[in-house]
């Protein structure tokens, strides 16, 4: 039997989740406009809600897949009213999580793919083949085993970590990189170096990065500043 899904928040990663389920009894809710108009075109779900308070119907899996600074406020809003449902995030950073006493029908996930692109026009059916999804919680029951399942029906790969490794492993493998492509490029551009015209293929791929939206990351860089300030002063001694 097919599994009812909700996804929260279809821009290019929720997109591209829905994508990969090719219609399979998937819902989603959208506030942006241009993004409805998008998906309604494209019919990619059975329905498209405008608001959270418009959902209907029961769902197995609920998705959240909005923006970091929305993402507790939605994981709040759907786990207490839909206490059947099993609740997931697919959020960068989890510090904003750490602290909070989380719902029973909540897993945190963290799918490590992506793109630069931003909205659900250059989502891409694929995106999580062969990727590798981050399962964060200190409990191992049914839901777990559900939740792992279901990525892995996507054709992805699963493994576990604490909220806490999880952060340490990702500032050093994801989010110092385009701190630093960001930054880098802001120093180019005050120097008044044309980077677009002289750079080679290697100086290109390091500043890719830093096409990404800027907002979105900045609010990554917030949630996981405690682990980017200590990889900042290592790499400082490295370079006395």
């Amino acid at each position: 039997m097919s599994k009812k899904i909700l996804i929260v928040g279809s821009g290019f990663m929720g997109t591209s989740i829905a994508l990969a389920l090719d219609q399979k009894d998937t819902c989603c809710v959208e506030q942006d406009h241009e993004h409805q108009r998008i998906l309604k075109n494209e019919s990619i779900y059975n329905e498209v809600f405008s608001s959270y308070e418009s959902v209907s119907g029961t769902y197995d899996l609920i998705i959240i897949c909005t923006r970091q600074t929305d993402a507790l406020r939605s994981i709040l809003y759907f786990c207490e009213h839909f206490p059947e449902s099993l609740v997931t995030d697919i959020s960068s950073s989890k510090n904003f999580l750490v602290n909070q006493e989380l719902p029973k029908n909540f897993i945190s996930s963290h799918p490590i793919c992506g793109s630069h692109k931003v909205g659900p026009a250059y989502a891409e059916a694929n995106l999580l083949k062969d990727k590798e999804v981050i399962i964060l919680s200190n409990t191992i029951n049914n839901d777990v085993k559900n939740l792992k399942d279901f990525w892995h029906s996507l054709g992805a790969n699963t493994s576990e970590m604490t909220f806490d490794q999880h952060d340490k492993y990702y500032a050093y493998l994801s989010h110092f990189p385009h701190f630093f492509s960001f930054l880098y490029k802001e120093i180019l551009e005050e120097e008044g170096i044309d980077y677009q015209k002289y750079s080679g293929d290697s100086m290109k791929e390091i500043l890719r990065l830093s096409e990404a939206n800027k907002d979105l990351w900045n609010e990554i860089f917030s949630d996981n500043k405690a682990n980017l300030d200590m990889l900042k002063e290592k790499i400082k001694k490295k370079l006395l």
